[in-house]
């Protein structure tokens, strides 16, 4: 339905460029909806919504942050923007999310840096920017989806520090 909206699409792809965090999250939280469907998430993707997402990724506004990580970790899901969100540095501020006081933002990170952890590159920043100790802290959450993202992200980064030992020795 989104689609038959001619341009609707980049329209909402281009509100990302707006200045209102009221209206940034918002977009957002529409942009994890509509990626919901892969033929809109290859739309958004051609018209640049990773690039305009990682612009945004350093806030110090939680309801952001929040929506902001739902949108990166449902963007992930289509070609190489995992790789993309780690080119144009949206992983080291997502692992700072880590530190707010809101389990939202925890949770919707976690699965953000899940996503982006599979891809090695984004394991080396995660880990350089000290995403693991954050994590192990959140593996111990009541909350079971905040849990099975933090768990993920850690058995990622720590199959990629695994296969790095073994190359170096082989």
């Amino acid at each position: 339905m989104v689609r038959s909206f001619v341009g609707g699409l980049e329209l909402v792809v281009n509100l990302l460029k707006s200045d209102n965090k009221e209206v940034l999250a918002s977009v957002c939280a529409a942009i994890t909806n509509i990626a919901k469907d892969q033929e809109n998430l290859a739309v958004i993707t051609d018209h640049g919504v990773v690039p305009l997402l990682s612009k945004l990724a350093n806030t110090n506004n939680d309801k952001l942050r929040r929506h902001l990580a739902e949108a990166i970790s449902r963007c992930c899901m289509w070609g190489k923007n995992r790789v993309a969100f780690g080119e144009h540095k949206a992983v080291a501020p997502l692992v700072r999310y880590l530190k707010s006081s809101d389990t939202n933002v925890h949770r919707a990170t976690a699965q953000a840096l899940y996503q982006l952890s599979e891809d090695a590159n984004n394991c080396i920043t995660m880990h350089e920017n000290g995403a693991v100790k954050l994590l192990l802290d959140m593996v111990g959450s009541p909350d079971q989806e905040l849990q099975e993202a933090a768990a993920g992200c850690i058995s990622n980064i720590r199959r990629l520090a695994l296969a790095t030992e073994k190359a170096r020795y082989t």
